[in-house]
């Protein structure tokens, strides 16, 4: 019977380390590749920015102010995707683009205004007519989840980044885009990307909270920029090719001018996440969205805050500012309960909101924005924590003074002779006490 239960025992272990893990990838698993049963699908995305109910994830202008380009989807992953694009200014649905099979996370107008290119959670890229919003393109770029995407100034290249860590430039002058270049040295997803205005030189944002600078001809890495305790989610050129901003999940608004290994300053903190920013081209306003569901302005030149747009029930995801300075839109998830519209415009000159609805009383002011406190900083070991450990090697210790200590002073004249039969030698104390007493009593006599 023995032998069988020892027999058992293995493999009873073997079965309780495969359930566990299954059970740790059950409960770990980041990224759904279907919808359950237990999560209905939203209602039919509205025809203007005052019924729009969608996700929206990624924002951008073209260039000439007249398009605003939204994307997203049902959810924030595996639903289908959504691209839109607007008219900014009456806030009417000019063009739905069709295709995403998940949500899409990312969007950014070429140069000349003439294509958009969009990334989606599946790690899909397509290319779009802008015009027509007819698909030209469509390509794996990422395994899986593509973060960023922007185009190089003045040439047929797109740049990608991805949750694979890796950031590619894709050339898309031929009808299937070629990857031309892969830059590898983050060693997690990587989450924002800037171009300089003369295309030679990639800035990108990771997860792995480092930042770091490319010589784009050569793919290599020419600075890695360390500042942030947490992921870097965004960046913006305040003065492009020159200094930028970035942020990400320490809150933190740190100010990097191109070419230098360490900040130059920074803007106020955010109460919580940072997960989106854009500026103005003068580099006198910066926006930035996130998790504390609102969008707040500061001025880069004063480094401080100047406005805080609220009003949304959750967080925003993205921000973008009109070339010209005049608008600016936010985008976040919709409200299942209230219905409320998920993308959002206002013009910079007034911060007058446009295509403005109804909103919750609780979504306004304090009530939405209450005073956040950051944690307080876990202490640094120090030496006094590492002496500590001292006194627990030291109980025996003490026992040594009491047996051997006091008896030194048994050497010296003692007026009180009951402390001299502790001594470890019994015998000779009494010796000792006997010549005492003789001493003692000669001294008397003589003064006699």
């Amino acid at each position: 019977m023995n032998d069988s239960l020892r027999s058992i025992r293995p493999l009873a272990k073997c079965s309780l380390v495969v359930a566990t893990t299954l059970a740790a990838v059950a409960w770990f698993a980041p990224f759904p590749t279907t919808a359950s049963a237990a999560d209905p699908a939203p209602p039919p995305a509205g025809t203007s920015l005052k019924t729009h109910v969608r996700w929206t994830t990624g924002l951008a202008f073209s260039p000439d102010g007249k398009l605003l380009a939204s994307v997203g989807g049902e959810s924030l992953l595996y639903r289908p995707g959504d691209v839109r694009l607007w008219n900014p200014t009456s806030g009417e649905l000019v063009q739905k683009l069709d295709g995403h099979a998940a949500s899409v996370w990312c969007v950014a107008f070429s140069p000349d205004g003439k294509t958009l290119a969009t990334g989606s959670y599946d790690g899909l890229v397509k290319l779009w007519d802008a015009t027509t919003g007819k698909e030209k393109a469509s390509f794996q770029a990422h395994t899986p989840w593509v973060k960023a995407l922007t185009f190089a100034p003045g040439s047929g290249l797109l740049a990608t980044a991805g949750e694979d860590g890796l950031v590619k430039l894709w050339d898309l002058s031929s009808a299937e885009p070629q990857a031309k270049q892969t830059f590898k040295g983050h060693t997690a997803a990587v989450t924002a990307l800037l171009f300089t205005p003369d295309g030679k030189t990639l800035v990108t944002g990771s997860d792995d909270q480092t930042i770091q600078t490319w010589d784009v001809e050569k793919a290599t890495s020419t600075a890695k920029l360390e500042g942030h305790a947490g992921p870097v989610l965004a960046l913006a050129w305040l003065d492009p090719g020159k200094t930028f901003v970035s942020s990400g999940e320490d809150r933190d608004l740190i100010l990097w001018k191109l070419g230098d290994a360490k900040p130059t300053g920074h803007l106020p903190t955010q109460r919580n996440w940072v997960t989106s920013l854009a500026a103005t081209k003068d580099g006198k306003l910066l926006a930035a969205s996130g998790y504390d569901r609102t969008v707040r302005l500061c001025d880069p030149v004063k480094k401080s805050e100047t406005n805080v747009l609220d009003g949304f029930t959750t967080t925003v995801w993205s921000v973008a500012v009109s070339s010209d300075g005049k608008l600016l839109a936010a985008g976040g998830a919709y409200d299942s309960t209230d219905r409320i519209p998920s993308i959002r415009v206002w013009q910079l000159a007034d911060r007058k909101e446009l295509f403005a609805v109804e909103r919750p009383a609780s979504t306004v002011g304090a009530k939405l924005n209450p005073p956040w406190t950051a944690p307080p900083p876990k202490p640094a070991p120090t030496e006094p924590a590492g002496t500590a450990v001292a006194p627990e090697k030291k109980p025996t210790e003490p026992a040594k003074p009491a047996a051997v200590k006091p008896a030194e002073p048994t050497k010296k004249p003692d007026p009180k002779p009951a402390a001299k039969p502790a001594t470890p030698k019994p015998a000779a104390p009494a010796t000792k006490n006997d010549a005492k007493k003789e001493d003692v009593k000669k001294t008397e006599l003589k003064k006699k």
